[in-house]
């Protein structure tokens, strides 16, 4: 089914997520912020003058951003055995952030050998300590099957649970996937708009991208196509994944100007967290 689709997407943007998790959350030292700091200000050579004597000395923090920056290639040569070393060390430390990363490396086999099974085994330690992010992860791969583990439905949506439980937006989404498919769950279109309906109000674009297709073919709702071209609208605007763009101005052609200006101040006037747009 096409949402699966996302489902795999988003397994491949979490090392994106993971960046921005790793290098932007709150940490207490001194020494550590400098490096931040200069980091963010793309002066890598500070950073790294900030971040190597502290991950010598085994600081787990400066370890994962200095896989990190070997990963990205910023301001020393792209290594990503380099960056598979450094995060092993932190992650090896518990930093679940870490573990994440790791056990993504082993999923996509960049700096290790590709290891489904030891993916599964650095996102069961992450998720442990209520990583929702590993918690999706995890109920990917059971909802798949083959990479990893067996594929059991129920076991993926118990995953997808924790994590939409905490409020993360893909796991909300895939969970709709399981509902409308009745996939591990008893299928109820009415809970996977739900679910799909939650996740869009956070900005999560497949899921504004989902509803948008919904209201173009009047699939599971009333056929809309204002509605269409204002989810597609605002999942442009939240994501910098631009094909659905042409889609988007097929739709606007066809609409009368009254119909194009009332669409575009239904998707100016939302914002990340409120009610979504109606009609």
């Amino acid at each position: 089914m096409a949402a699966d689709h996302h489902i795999l997407e988003n397994m491949k943007r979490c090392i994106v997520l993971l960046l921005v998790g790793l290098l932007f959350a709150p940490l207490s030292h001194a020494d550590y912020n400098d490096g931040l700091a200069a980091y963010k200000t793309q002066d890598y050579d500070a950073a790294l003058r900030a971040w190597m004597p502290l991950a010598a000395q085994g600081d787990p923090a400066s370890e994962a951003s200095l896989a990190v920056m070997y990963y990205e290639g910023s301001g020393v040569a792209q290594d990503y055995a380099k960056a598979a070393y450094w995060m092993r060390r932190s992650a090896d430390q518990g930093g679940a952030a870490a573990q994440v990363f790791l056990g993504t490396m082993y999923f996509d086999g960049k700096g290790l050998a590709k290891d489904d099974k030891q993916a599964v085994i650095w996102y069961r330690r992450a998720a442990g300590q209520g990583s929702a992010q590993a918690q999706d992860l995890l109920g990917m791969m059971y909802f798949h099957g083959g990479v990893g583990v067996e594929r059991a439905p129920k076991i993926a949506v118990a995953w997808f649970r924790q994590a939409a439980d905490q409020g993360y937006a893909a796991a909300k989404y895939n969970l709709g996937v399981c509902y409308e498919a009745g996939d591990g769950v008893p299928k109820d279109i009415g809970e996977a708009l739900s679910w799909y309906r939650q996740a869009a109000t956070q900005g999560y674009a497949p899921a504004l991208i989902d509803l948008g297709h919904r209201y173009l073919e009047g699939r599971t709702v009333e056929k809309n196509a204002v509605m269409a071209y204002v989810y597609f609208d605002i999942a442009l605007r939240v994501s910098s994944d631009l094909k659905e763009m042409p889609l988007r101005d097929q739709i606007g052609d066809q609409l009368t100007p009254e119909q194009l200006s009332h669409a575009h101040g239904l998707s100016s006037a939302w914002a990340i967290g409120h009610r979504l747009p109606e009609n």
